[in-house]
């Protein structure tokens, strides 16, 4: 029995001198029957050549959280497995973002960097600019540790509300980079539960990943009317507000734009570099045999195009397009047809809002590089179908055509630059001399002959868009007949606009009324006439 005893003693000082102090976990809660030993060196690695940059920024008056490293190491690997699953889905394979990681420990490489300042230095608010100008610096003291262009930064909350909720630093996407809080209850125990715990857990984690999606290149979108009972909700939509709880997932779209996302592939080429891109012809329609929106037409690039996606975004309740106000944008994708054209059908059966809101459709263009360009084009819904007169129009010849008169110009933007077939140059009210000239303001061109047509395009300058503009018309150039007036969108590409009736006339005046920025200055790319 003795030599038994022995024997395990000596066994038990051989495994505790074997194992490095790293190794050894515990507290003082624990029991040595708790103890877990495992002697391990920690050997970070993936198969990928370009990863997360995955940070945890501690502000010098704060402390790491309890468990952090194995908390946000499982959340990060199960965030891992929701983005393979879903490029899976959509015909991509397995594809993810990279992370380096030791699998015998189940943990990613977390880059723990303590900030020089307080936490009232980095607030909500304003506050990424601070975090990123440390994190650079450290990038630039340790540039092997920075392996691609997207960073996701954790900031441990700064405090908790009455309500238990915790509250925070910078959190959003900014660009390639995106922000999150990391709390307590941040622990993947509490995924799918109903609880309060879980459903704060669900906010705050479904929002860690939506702005990961963002910091991946994804702008908001939402799911159609039928995804919303088979897949759920868009995580880049309300996700923030169901990941783990219910069906949440990525759409076509999301997954087209990560096909080409750097750390989504294991190569060593360049992305993200410049793209010369453009629709060159663009058709749209509804088809009441399809009960569909029908969108086709051709582009130009000089970098390969992989996928084209389309984002419906409704202006429900004058909420406004753009950032943050995007969120209820139904998208579609398409693969290209040959090298340079598209082809897509949008059923208006997978539109949620059929009312008079007006939508803005974003065409982009999604190159194999990574780099996506977006071409805006507006329309609207009446009687619950939509109205789409943004497509490419046969417009008549411009040759012989003349300025007649104008109420004033800028002479490096004179009023000849409207009728020059080139969109990248322009007219531009005089603004150099004080005071500047005001609204409104008018152009009169003569088409030299008479000309049967059966609307107008116009094309809206880039940096100063007129807004509401009158039409008349004139054969003699004195006297001139009004025709209407409109409201031209704050775009900068081609709008048309049709006549009740075709109209027969050889002098064109507009009038811009007012302006989209509320200043007395404006601007107009081109104006042109079709009669197809």
């Amino acid at each position: 029995m003795k030599i038994r005893t022995l024997i395990l003693c000596l066994f038990m000082l051989w495994a505790f001198s074997s194992c490095k102090k790293s190794d050894l976990v515990a507290n003082a809660n624990q029991s040595t029957e708790d103890i877990i030993i495992t002697p391990h060196d920690t050997a970070y690695v993936s198969n990928q050549s370009r990863n997360l940059n995955l940070i945890y920024f501690v502000p010098n008056d704060l402390d790491t959280l309890p468990a952090y490293e194995k908390r946000l190491s499982e959340l990060m690997l199960w965030t891992q497995t929701f983005f393979s699953n879903e490029m899976h889905r959509n015909g991509y394979g397995y594809k993810t973002f990279g992370l380096f990681k030791d699998s015998v420990i189940n943990r990613v490489k977390i880059i723990t960097i303590r900030g020089t300042l307080p936490k009232t230095s980095y607030p909500y608010t304003n506050g990424a600019s601070a975090v990123q100008s440390e994190i650079n610096a450290y990038f630039s003291a340790h540039p092997t540790e920075k392996t691609s262009d997207h960073t996701l930064v954790i900031i441990p909350r700064y405090s908790f509300k009455t309500d238990g909720t915790p509250s925070g630093g910078p959190f959003y996407g900014l660009g390639k980079w995106c922000f999150a809080l990391d709390y307590e209850g941040l622990d993947i125990e509490n995924i799918g539960k109903s609880d309060a715990d879980g459903n704060r857990f669900s906010v705050w984690f479904g929002g860690l990943v939506h702005e990961l999606g963002h910091g991946l290149n994804l702008p908001h979108n939402c799911q159609k009317v039928s995804e919303n009972a088979t897949l759920g909700m868009a995580l880049m939509w309300a996700g923030n507000g169901t990941l783990g709880k219910s069906p949440t997932f990525l759409t076509a779209a999301d997954c087209a734009i990560l096909n080409v996302n750097q750390i989504f592939n294991n190569d060593n080429k360049t992305y993200y570099g410049a793209v010369t891109s453009s629709i060159t012809r663009i058709y749209a329609d509804y088809s009441p045999a399809k009960s569909a929106i029908v969108v086709s037409g051709k582009f130009s690039s000089n970098i390969p195009i992989n996928s084209v996606a389309y984002y419906n975004d409704p202006n429900v309740n004058n909420e406004g397009t753009g950032t943050n106000k995007d969120y209820n944008a139904t998208t579609w994708e398409s693969k290209v047809i040959g090298t340079d054209s598209f082809y897509v059908e949008m059923p208006i059966a997978e539109f949620k809002y059929k009312d008079s809101s007006p939508y803005e459709m974003k065409v982009k263009l999604v190159a194999e590089n990574g780099t996506v360009k977006e071409t805006l084009y507006n329309y609207k819904w009446v009687d619950a179908l939509p109205v789409l007169e943004f497509g490419t129009k046969n417009e008549i010849s411009k040759v012989g055509w003349s300025i007649a008169a104008y109420s004033s110009q800028q002479t490096t933007a004179p009023a000849t630059s409207i009728i020059d077939n080139n969109t990248g140059s322009g007219w531009h009210s005089q603004y150099s001399v004080t005071p500047a000239a005001t609204y409104p303001h008018y152009i009169t061109i003569d088409m030299g002959t008479v000309h049967t047509v059966k609307g107008f395009t116009i094309q809206n300058g880039a940096s100063r868009p007129i807004k509401n503009a009158d039409i008349l018309y004139s054969n003699d150039g004195i006297t001139f007949i009004p025709q209407a007036s409109y409201v031209i969108a704050k775009s900068n590409t081609r709008q048309n606009f049709t006549f009740p009736t075709s109209l027969t006339f050889r002098y064109f005046k507009i009038v811009p009324q007012s302006s989209w920025d509320g200043q007395v200055f404006a601007q107009i790319a081109e104006i042109g006439f079709f009669n197809d």
